[in-house]
């Protein structure tokens, strides 16, 4: 606590002299005093012409708006499409579609989860199984080694999913139909 009292003083100290730094820092050109002509002292030294007072200068060329902007982009109504209704103010709230009864997780639903995601991440390990081939033909050792690692993770995963699905599939053969 006490070294983030300091820490922000410290800071606060920084940003105050910076900020003075930059009060005081002497402008480019002084400005005339208001009411009095003053004239420049003439320079002593021999008068040189620099190439920069010699050229001259180019005006920036100011950008003008472009004179419309672009339309949007219309699309005719294909056969079929239904407009959306304007919008009414201080609209009556309108029913909302009934939320679905959630279906009983039987051995059977659970059964058939476990089966799809297993079917799913035997598609990865094919992926994988090939990109590994992919990598090993272009000599990348390190996406070898990636994928080596994610390949093994995935077949871990995949014998607890089809060890998983076996015990499921023996309680749903003794479950009773759903009606």
């Amino acid at each position: 606590m006490r070294n983030r009292k300091r820490v922000m003083l410290g800071g606060a100290v920084v940003l105050v002299a910076a900020l003075s730094a930059v009060m005081l820092w002497p402008a480019r050109e002084a400005p005339a005093p208001s009411g009095a002509a003053v004239s420049p002292a003439p320079d002593p030294r021999p008068a040189s012409v620099t190439a920069a007072q010699v050229a001259p200068k180019r005006a920036v060329p100011a950008r003008t708006p472009d004179p419309a902007p672009p339309h949007a982009t219309v699309v005719p109504p294909a056969p079929g499409d239904v407009p959306p209704e304007p919008e009414v103010a201080n609209a009556p709230p309108q029913a909302n579609d009934p939320i679905a009864e959630e279906q009983p997780q039987t051995a059977r639903w659970k059964l058939e989860k476990t089966e799809h995601i297993a079917t799913l991440l035997g598609r990865d390990v094919s992926r994988l199984e090939g990109e590994r081939q992919e990598a090993k033909a272009r000599g990348d050792k390190v996406r070898v080694e990636q994928v080596d690692a994610m390949l093994q993770r995935h077949r871990v995963r995949l014998d607890e999913l089809r060890e998983e699905a076996r015990t499921l599939a023996d309680a749903a053969r003794s479950e009773p139909p759903v009606p």
